[in-house]
C-alpha cells in the first residue's frame, strides 16, 4: 500500500523545520496485542472524519528504530525521542480524493502520547475549511468537546484560532509561525504554519 507522508522535523518548544513529502510502502497490519489504544483511536477518528467528508486511511505502523528515526523523529530532546517506541501514520483525502496530509500518533507501545496532524494547503489556502474540520474533529476526540465552554486564549472556536494564526503568518514574510501553547483538559495544544513550495503546511500538535 503506497502512502504519502508529509514529514516535519520538529521539536516541542524548539522548532526545527525540515519538510518533505515521501512515499512509504507497508503491508503490515496492526497487531491486536498491546497496541489496542492506537487501533481504537484511529478507528474512532476515521469514523468522525468521514462524517465531515474527510477520508482517512487505515494506519500503517512504524515501530522499528530505523522507521521511527526516519518518519517519527519529532523531538529535538534525545531523551524524549527515546521514549517513542511506536508510531502510526494515516493518510487524509478530501471528498474529491485529493491528498490533504497525515495524522501521526506516537508514544509507548500501549498508549499514544502525542498526536501530530499535518495538512498541506495551496498558496491560496483553498483547503482551509478542511484544515478547520480536521483540527476541530481531532481536538474533540483527543482532548475534549469543551472548547466552546472554556474558550482558551479567548478564541470562541478552533476555526477562529486557525484564522488568527493565518492572519498573523500572512501579514509577514517569515517562513514559520506558531501559536501560543494552550492547555485544555490537561493536554497541551499548539498550532503552527510553514510556507513551503506547495503553499502552506499546517501543523497541529496535541501532547500530554
Amino acid at each position: 500500500m503506497n502512502k504519502k507522508i508529509l514529514y516535519v522535523g520538529i521539536a516541542i518548544a524548539i522548532v526545527v523545520i525540515s519538510i518533505s513529502v515521501v512515499s512509504f510502502n507497508s503491508k503490515t497490519s496492526l497487531p491486536n496485542v498491546s497496541t489496542s489504544k492506537y487501533i481504537e483511536n484511529n478507528l474512532v477518528l476515521k469514523q468522525k472524519l468521514s462524517e465531515q467528508g474527510i477520508s482517512m486511511s487505515s494506519p500503517i505502523r512504524l515501530q522499528t528504530p530505523d522507521d521511527i528515526q526516519k518518519y517519527c523523529s519529532f523531538f529535538a530532546d534525545n531523551e524524549k525521542q527515546k521514549l517513542v517506541e511506536y508510531c502510526t501514520s494515516t493518510e487524509l483525502k478530501d471528498k474529491n480524493g485529493k491528498f490533504l496530509g497525515n495524522i501521526h500518533m506516537v508514544g509507548l507501545k500501549d498508549v499514544p502520547q502525542m498526536v501530530l496532524v499535518l495538512i498541506q494547503t495551496d498558496p491560496h489556502m483553498s483547503q482551509i475549511d478542511s484544515v478547520k474540520r480536521v483540527f476541530d474533529t481531532t481536538t474533540q476526540e483527543f482532548v475534549c468537546k469543551c472548547w466552546a465552554d472554556i474558550k482558551p486564549d479567548n478564541f470562541p472556536n478552533i476555526g477562529d484560532w486557525i484564522e488568527g494564526l493565518r492572519h498573523f503568518h500572512t501579514s509577514d514574510t517569515k517562513p514559520h509561525s506558531k501559536s501560543k501553547q494552550l492547555v485544555l483538559e490537561g493536554k497541551t495544544l499548539q498550532l503552527e504554519i510553514t510556507t513551503n513550495n506547495e503553499g502552506y503546511l499546517w501543523q497541529l500538535y496535541i501532547y500530554n
